[in-house]
């Protein structure tokens, strides 16, 4: 039976979607009809294979996962989550890099939730994205790598952290050479400050321009083959503010904190 009960599930989404119903507990045919919105000479032969493959059990008129079927559920619940996740943005996935991600953040992409893509349209190329300052501005703590330059960013940060928000920054190597160097008064501005933190990172790698906000949390992901375009993934789930959250604080443990500019410049 080479990859049978693998192929028998997966390629039948009316099985999957009765896999996960019963995963709820007990229910009859026609609760299961009504649920799915289907009609029994559509069901039934999927929850017939079910059967004969020992995933699901009958007893009186009650429909419910077998031990085995547990098992299958459990596992497959997240995995067809992912997928879905990814599906909805699938070409964007596939162009981008993600090495830089570990890997145990990876495996709980889908905890991004429903994401909006914005990139920056040719007549405001060298603009900030509109939809970042708007949020950035209305957040009362924000933490972010820096992984390409503008030279709007360094007033923006310190703006933001004027108004009282904590502010933490991750600058790599060759952007912190720039940005002390072009914004020497704002970088000590905003070094001084009690509620910022500001951090060097190594240029290993493409790292990704991640800001986790208590607002909402963006990622800019370098793309595999194609030039940097600046294309913003936003969310502002619960879970998604988490995931940036956690992305941000492995970064920050690869990095070393800034105390004194003078010795950035050295």
């Amino acid at each position: 039976m080479e990859n049978f009960l693998l192929d028998m599930i997966l390629l039948s989404e009316k099985r999957q979607k009765v896999i996960l119903l019963l995963l709820e507990g007990p229910i009859t045919i026609e609760t299961i009809k009504k649920i799915l919105n289907a009609s029994a000479t559509s069901i039934q032969p999927q929850i017939k294979m079910l059967k004969e493959h020992n995933l699901v059990v009958q007893e009186n008129n009650f429909y419910k996962l077998s031990e085995i079927g547990k098992i299958v559920a459990v596992k497959m619940e997240p995995l067809l989550n992912t997928l879905s996740f990814l599906e909805e943005n699938i070409n964007f996935w596939f162009e981008r890099d993600l090495t830089e991600i570990p890997t145990y953040l990876l495996s709980r992409i889908k905890e991004l939730g429903h994401l909006t893509i914005t990139e920056p349209q040719p007549d405001n190329m060298f603009e900030l994205n509109a939809e970042y300052v708007k949020n950035a501005k209305k957040a009362k703590k924000l933490e972010a790598t820096v992984s390409y330059f503008h030279p709007l960013f360094p007033s923006l940060y310190l703006e933001i952290a004027e108004k009282g928000a904590f502010v933490s920054l991750i600058l790599q190597e060759s952007i912190l050479k720039k940005w002390t160097e072009d914004h020497k008064k704002q970088t000590e501005e905003f070094i001084k400050m009690e509620n910022t933190k500001l951090f060097v990172g190594t240029d290993d790698g493409k790292v990704p321009a991640i800001t986790a906000a208590d607002n909402f949390m963006t990622m800019v992901l370098f793309p595999k083959e194609a030039a940097f375009d600046r294309k913003y993934i936003f969310s502002f789930e619960k879970d998604a503010l988490a995931w940036g959250k956690e992305l941000y604080d492995h970064y920050e443990r690869l990095s070393v904190r800034i105390y004194d500019i003078k010795k950035c410049q050295e």
